[in-house]
Formats: C-alpha cells, structure tokens, sequence
C-alpha cells in the first residue's frame, strides 16, 4: 500500500516486489531489484530509503521466522470482530477469557507432546518439501560437506554449520528441499536438523505460563473510589459501522483489484476481455485481413 501511495503499481512491479520480499538469498534479491530498476528506477530509489527490513534475506537467521506479512496480526483482529460494539471493560473480558481458552488448549496439547516430538506446522512443511526433494540430486564432498544440483543450479550445504546455498534453512529453521535429498541420501532423520523452536520442549516452554481465572465483578473487594461514567457520546445517523475504514489506494471488499489473473497471458491486474495481448493480436489479425483483401480487389482489377 505504501508503493502504490508513492506511484508503484501494475502487475509487473507487483511480481517483482513479492519476488524480492520472498528472496531467501542476495542473488535472487538483486536480480529482482535490477529488473525493478529498468521498470521504474523511482521505485528503487524508494525502496532502498525504507529503514524497514522488508525482505526474508536480511532477517536475522537466529529467529528462524520467515514470515514477512502481518496474517498472524490479521486473524487475531478477526477474531476479537464481534466484541467491537461492546463497552471497553467489556470488550477486554471477552478477549481475556477467548485467549485464556485458546491458551488453555494450547497447554492440554502442549502436555501431550515429546521433547523432540515436531510440530504440526514443522511436520506439515517438511512432508511438502520432502516431496519436492525427489527431483534434486546429491553430491558428497567430503566431511559434511555436499552439492546438491536442482535443476540447472547448484547449491552448496554443510550440515555441521546447517547452512544452504539457498539460503530458506537458515532462515526458516527448517530443512529445504536440498537439504533433504542429502538427509535421505545420509539415511539421517530431517527431525534432527530441525531447530528447536518447532518441537514439543519449546512448544511446551511457550504455555508455560498460562492466564489465571478472575472472578465475576460483584465479588471484586470494595474501594471507596468514585464511579467512573462514561463519556457523553451523540449518536450519529444510520447503523454503526463495523468494518474499519480503508485506504484510498486500497480495494474495497468485493471489488476487483490486483489479484485478478488473466486466462489468456496469466499477469494479474486484468481479465482476458481487457488483455493487452488479445487487443494486440486483434488489431493484427484485422490488418492481416484488409492487406488480403486488397491484395483480392486488385488481383481481380488486374484480371
């Protein structure tokens, strides 16, 4: 939103930006922004004045987080939806007693769990990338050293420093595809090179401290403190909103915006009827038609 503010936007710049936010290494990242640069070159300039750290290769590799969006901050909202109209005391119970539930099933699954049992999350993007694993191929080195070629690229690992040319294990904390195809090459078990924070020691250290139940209002101990009343508010005309207000450059719900993908060329911001492609091509088919049919008049002329 803050690009499309400052006059970045298209489908063009759209692919190449999520390309660069997603780069687990400098290579992939500088590729990106180049082509960036030949598509607006005040883009870049933008760009490299955030102070924000944007994108996955410069990520601090000892948090083993990867996540660059706000969709954890984004389901929390979400849920506290249906208390907004209430007063504020009200509004901080109900978000109090829906965290201390979900806590609550946290520690019973918490409890349930090995030390070095995974995570579901962790065992879920394993099973995805083992599978994808199957089309690299494994070189050993020496020592703990290996290359691992994935289609027309190499990539050098060292499982002693647990590091990947690609850079997605150091920062995610999780085995990639190519340090995969070297575990089952090895006869190694993936759960030893995961790090700590996706398995059940840490899952359990995470709910260790729970909230604790309050009781009702009526048996809160009496203070000799005055009332506090609440503001005078006037009621504004016509139903309360609930949804929050939007950007200008934002898209309203249930409209179409920048994810719509076109059939035909597969770029998003457009739909086939609008391709620019299609009109290309239309445009060349009529003049291919009104060159054959002159070319008929005056064979016919010359006959």
């Amino acid at each position: 939103m803050n690009c499309k503010a400052n006059g970045f936007s298209g489908s063009a710049f759209h692919k190449l930006f999520w390309i660069a936010t997603d780069a687990y290494n400098e290579y992939v990242f500088n590729k990106a922004m180049q082509k960036i640069e030949e598509y607006n070159p005040k883009a870049i300039e933008y760009l490299e004045s955030c102070t924000e750290v944007w994108s996955r290769h410069k990520f601090d590799p000892t948090l083993c987080c990867d996540h660059n969006t706000t969709n954890f901050v984004e389901s929390f909202n979400s849920c506290t939806k249906p208390y907004r109209d209430l007063p504020v005391l009200k509004i901080l119970e109900a978000i109090r007693q829906w965290c201390m539930k979900r806590i609550g099933l946290g520690f019973d699954k918490a409890l349930s769990m090995g030390d070095m049992e995974l995570t579901e999350y962790a065992d879920k993007i394993l099973q995805t990338r083992s599978d994808e694993s199957m089309f690299c191929y494994a070189i050993p080195c020496g020592e703990d050293e290996f290359e691992v070629r994935d289609q027309h690229v190499h990539f050098p690992i060292k499982l002693s420093t647990r590091t990947c040319g690609c850079g997605k294990w150091q920062h995610s904390g999780l085995p990639c595809k190519h340090v995969l195809r070297v575990i089952y090459h090895q006869r190694l078990q993936p759960a030893d090179f995961v790090a700590p924070y996706f398995k059940g020691k840490a899952y359990k250290l995470t709910y260790v401290g729970h909230m604790h139940p309050m009781p009702d209002p009526s048996q809160w101990p009496s203070r000799n403190l005055p009332d506090i009343l609440p503001p005078l508010v006037k009621r504004g005309a016509g139903r309360p909103k609930k949804q929050r207000k939007r950007g200008p450059n934002e898209a309203r719900k249930g409209k179409r915006h920048a994810t719509v993908k076109c059939s035909l060329c597969s770029e998003l911001g457009h739909n086939k009827v609008t391709c620019a492609s299609r009109k290309k091509r239309a445009a060349t088919e009529a003049s291919t038609s009104a060159t054959s049919s002159q070319a008929k008049k005056r064979t016919k002329r010359a006959a």
